[in-house]
């Protein structure tokens, strides 16, 4: 089924059902249709790209790589002709990561493509890149947009020796964050909807920017 749908992204991993979208008309379950557009170009030659806002797949007669999709098994890309392949999951799963919690725009047409992409309306605070994926949250905005302590502390803030940490775009421990929250195993309860401006040097944040 063609669909377009707006609303707040809640995803808490790929295994973790349903995949909550949150919609002025109520939540939707995104996961069986993004199954069934899966199931629908199986088989196809296909292309993907993405940016750490923007993910799309999408059906394409010139591309040298064909859809492999075994439900509850692996989804991936295989070179036609000679030797290649690339992980749908992984590169998916990571950007989902990343648009969880922010007002994103979905675009399915079964058989041609899919889309997610952030909602460049929406008003998010930025983060830098200063120690590895972790982002070095600027003095203050702990407790302003982070809200540490309070009923509403996302669930990516950290805490170590250099201070306070966002761990939304380190992935593999965004991942674990969002699968605890998923279990009801973390004290925090939001998905905060923080974007990534790039790399700073930690010496350099002063103030994260917003867009």
């Amino acid at each position: 089924m063609d669909m377009k749908l707006k609303g707040r992204l809640l995803y808490m991993g790929w295994q973790n059902l349903p995949w909550k979208l949150m919609t002025k008309e109520g939540e939707v379950n995104l996961w069986p249709f993004v199954d069934d557009f899966f199931k629908s170009i199986d088989g196809k030659r296909v292309k993907h790209d993405q940016t750490h806002d923007f993910y799309m797949l999408s059906s394409d007669e010139s591309s040298d790589f064909s859809m492999k999709y075994v439900p509850g098994t692996y989804i991936f890309t295989e070179k036609i002709n000679g030797f290649g392949f690339s992980n749908i999951h992984a590169y998916s799963d990571h950007i989902l990561t990343y648009l969880s919690g922010r007002m994103i725009e979905i675009d399915i047409e079964n058989g041609k493509q899919i889309k997610f992409s952030a909602d460049a309306s929406e008003d998010v605070f930025g983060v830098y890149f200063t120690s590895g994926n972790s982002c070095k949250v600027s003095e203050g905005a702990e407790n302003t947009i982070c809200k540490i302590g309070q009923n509403d502390c996302c669930v990516f803030l950290s805490v170590g020796r250099g201070g306070f940490h966002c761990e939304k775009f380190n992935s593999h421990f965004a991942r674990m964050l969002l699968d605890r929250l998923a279990k009801g195993n973390i004290l925090a309860s939001r998905i905060g909807n923080c974007t990534v401006l790039g790399r700073k040097e930690e010496c350099e944040i002063i103030t994260c920017d917003s867009e």
